[in-house]
């Protein structure tokens, strides 16, 4: 059973970790790791475009757990950029499918190598063990959140 301090020192963490990553310092980084320009929560769309797609965006919604509009939001900036195309479906011209296009696949290769070689840069006092435990009792976390169980 966690106490009320356990729970306020991971409220805090998970705090500290959101701010880290929704910074532009942060995506400055990536942008000059990787030679791409592109925010961090665009990026996560890419690459879930990029492994499931073509997509259907009430798809991409869920598996995104974006919002709408911010859903929306990303992918204007990756449409705009040219990683994405839109297209409608042959069956029903309200559903609008998106899809990777090769210069969208390129620029995630450029993204995920620039952040593998931060993250390997960052984390190399870390062993695999405690990578391979720290993801297992993130997803676990994520997961119970969503379950609403926490």
């Amino acid at each position: 059973m966690s106490t009320a301090a356990s729970r306020r020192r991971l409220n805090h963490a998970i705090a500290s970790f959101s701010h880290f990553v929704r910074s532009p310092n942060l995506d400055a980084l990536h942008a000059r790791e990787s030679g791409v320009d592109l925010n961090f929560a665009a990026f996560r769309v890419l690459v879930e475009i990029a492994r499931h797609g073509p997509l259907d965006l009430g798809r991409l919604a869920a598996i995104t757990h974006l919002a709408p509009n911010a859903l929306s939001r990303q992918l204007k900036v990756l449409e705009g950029s040219g990683f994405i195309a839109r297209r409608s479906s042959g069956d029903d011209g309200r559903v609008t499918y998106v899809e990777v296009t090769p210069t969208g696949r390129a620029a995630e290769r450029q993204l995920r190598a620039a952040n593998d070689r931060l993250l390997a840069r960052q984390l190399r006092g870390w062993t695999t063990a405690e990578l391979d435990h720290l993801s297992a009792q993130i997803d676990r976390l994520v997961a119970d959140l969503r379950d609403g169980r926490v």
